[in-house]
């Protein structure tokens, strides 16, 4: 199975996130911020990042960029939003900045399954 950085910022969605997948057998390390989500990347080259947008200290537009932009070596590891934003135009931003898929709250965890099957 692989192993996932889950960059939420809300403690419930987060431990729920972490729950579902540790279930299906993933290795989850949490990050509550796109700061902490950098070290956490760095610190343990997971296979997949699933971020959130709106958070505080650094949002995940953010956390994104610098992370491209200071350690390319993560330049091709799978990197997914899950956000709150749900229009078209977050949709578009998210995948123009490199998301290679982005999911909506409420959480479709079946969809969410599947994108990390896809992308793993």
């Amino acid at each position: 199975m692989a192993t996932i950085c889950i960059v939420e910022d809300e403690p419930a969605i987060r431990d729920l996130v972490i729950e579902e997948l540790e279930d299906c057998g993933h290795k989850v390390f949490p990050a509550v911020n796109g700061r902490d989500g950098l070290d956490v990347i760095i610190r343990e080259k997971p296979d997949l990042i699933i971020s959130d947008i709106n958070m505080p200290e650094m949002n995940g537009f953010e956390m994104r960029a610098r992370l491209l932009r200071d350690h390319s070596d993560f330049e091709n590891t799978p990197f997914m939003f899950l956000s709150a934003f749900a229009d078209r135009a977050d949709i578009a931003d998210g995948m123009v900045v490199g998301a290679r898929a982005y999911l909506t709250k409420p959480i479709d965890f079946d969809l969410l399954i599947a994108w990390i099957d896809r992308l793993t």
